[in-house]
This record gives C-alpha cells, structure tokens and sequence, in this order.
C-alpha cells in the first residue's frame, strides 16, 4: 500500500468508493471532502492505494485555518475523514492507511494527533483505540473526541 495525494490521475477512482450500507451516514461523502478540500488549502486529501487501485480515503489538516478551527492549535493535527471502499474491508487496509496517515503526519513533528467518531460508531471507537487514540471529551459539533499526544 501506498498513500497518495489526491489529484486529477485519482479522483474519480476516490470518489467511486463506497461504503458499506450498515455504515452509511457515519461519513461524509468523498465529494464534498473534496469539495471542501478544493478551497481549504490546509486539508490534505489522501488516497490508499494498492496494486494501482485506489481501496480508501482519509483526510487530515493542521488545527489552523479550517472551518472548525475556531481557536487555531498549531502543531495539532486532526484526521476528520476515514474510509475504506466496502469491497476492500476486513483486509487490514484501514489499519495499514491509518498507520501510514498518522506517520507521515508525525513527520511534521506534532504535538497530537485528533480524530472524532459518533457514538453509534463502536466499530471505529474499537479501531482507534487499537490505535493508540485516547478519548478525552467531545468536539463542539457532539462527535467523541480522542487524540494521540507526543512529547515536545
């Protein structure tokens, strides 16, 4: 697997992707994360990709100049979408894009990582977790809030 940028070789293909039905209405559609993306220059659309074929969807930015970075929290980073193409789950994708997201934002040296999920969400809580993510609250809109910190 490889994660990529988001460009014009790889956009229909991201926004092809699909979720499963049980799992519909958890996360926004790639058309609108890309819309959003196209006039938010902080956020940073990644696709996975495998053999060529692009199998998920993430996107991060800085806690600065987005929409809801109300107070900006520089060297924050937040991942507020996720998502694997329903044909492609239960493989490990996910986990391995979500370990490749959280690295390479790593390379910039943060001081946390956030991600938020809704309550009905208890198979992305399990995942984060598993991930290192620890919940310490709720986000203004009412999504769990939880964040990996790393020492300054």
């Amino acid at each position: 697997m490889k994660i990529v940028e988001v460009n014009r070789d790889n956009l229909q293909q991201v926004i092809a992707l699909q979720l499963d039905d049980s799992q519909k209405g958890l996360v926004s559609d790639n058309v609108h994360s890309m819309a959003q993306s196209a006039v938010n220059t902080s956020y940073q659309p990644r696709a996975a990709v495998v053999d060529g074929k692009v199998v998920g969807f993430v996107m991060y930015s800085e806690w600065v100049d987005a929409e809801w970075a109300v107070i900006p929290r520089p060297r924050e980073y937040y991942i507020f979408r996720v998502m694997t193409d329903k044909e492609h789950q239960g493989k490990g994708y996910g986990r391995k894009m979500m370990s490749m997201v959280i690295e390479e934002i790593r390379s910039k040296n943060p001081k946390s990582i956030h991600i938020g999920y809704c309550d009905e969400n208890k198979v992305a809580r399990s995942f984060y977790q598993s991930l290192g993510f620890v919940e310490y609250g709720r986000f203004d809109w009412g999504d769990i809030a939880a964040k990996i910190e790393y020492c300054e």
